[in-house]
């Protein structure tokens, strides 16, 4: 009950903020560009989805610190994070309550932007190779592989400030474009930025039939790095938060 209770109070912070349309017309725009491009463009259909694909995991550490950054100087500027801190008796909650926030609004804008990039892949372009399926799956995949950002970058957000999450976001976008070349071969497993773009790269060469046996150990890899890196950023976080009192400067 108390969780809902701050998820309801997180919710209703951002209804007059640019949080909300950030997670509601930016998916909106991407989708549609991509697919206006894809009207005319003569890339075969393999290659249409995966630089879709490609092009959010680049795109969406950007997104990421700045709808952290948001989050956190929200808090910073209303009251120096003191309401934040004493939000209830388990002071952990409330990190938890906007670390939630921001994860679902995450899925919510996943889902639209590939909801709308598929219908109209299948039903105007009549790109129908893959079914909704393949897409909702691969934007879950996408959704799982970005956590472990949205746990690192509010912790630089809440720490550091907006300007290191920003500009964090900005050369993670860079880095996963870089990972998603030769350059990430062998080590895109151990980086969380190279997570999202090879998972759904590797899930899009298994949907259209592609021999994974070559990539086999690295995919294990990168699952198992995944997931306990993730688990680990989040016990981390949370001890981090427990004994935190604000910023130096906002003391």
């Amino acid at each position: 009950m108390v969780m809902l209770r701050l998820l309801r109070a997180e919710f209703l912070k951002t209804k007059r903020t640019p949080f909300l349309l950030i997670h509601l017309f930016v998916p909106i725009i991407i989708s549609g560009l991509f697919l206006a491009y894809y009207t005319y463009s003569p890339w075969d259909f393999n290659g249409k989805v995966s630089t879709y694909f490609q092009a959010l995991a680049c795109g969406f550490p950007i997104i990421i610190g700045v709808v952290c950054s948001m989050m956190s100087e929200q808090e910073a500027t209303a009251c120096h994070f003191q309401e934040m801190l004493t939000a209830s008796k388990t002071k952990i909650l409330a990190f938890l309550s906007k670390l939630l926030l921001l994860l679902l609004f995450s899925f919510g804008a996943i889902l639209l932007s590939i909801g709308i990039f598929s219908f109209g892949f299948i039903e105007l372009l009549h790109e129908d190779t893959f079914s909704f399926q393949f897409y909702v799956i691969a934007g879950c995949i996408l959704f799982v592989s970005f956590a472990f950002l949205y746990i690192l970058h509010f912790f630089v957000s809440l720490h550091f400030g907006k300007g290191a999450s920003i500009g964090l976001g900005i050369v993670g976008s860079l880095l996963v474009a870089l990972l998603l070349t030769g350059l990430g071969e062998g080590i895109w497993s151990f980086i969380p930025y190279g997570w999202g773009g090879q998972f759904v790269s590797l899930w899009t060469m298994k949907a259209s039939g592609l021999d994974l046996s070559t990539v086999e150990i690295g995919l294990q890899e990168g699952i198992i790095a995944s997931v306990c890196g993730t688990l680990l950023a989040l016990v981390l976080s949370c001890l981090w938060f427990w004994k935190w009192e604000g910023r130096k400067s906002d003391n």
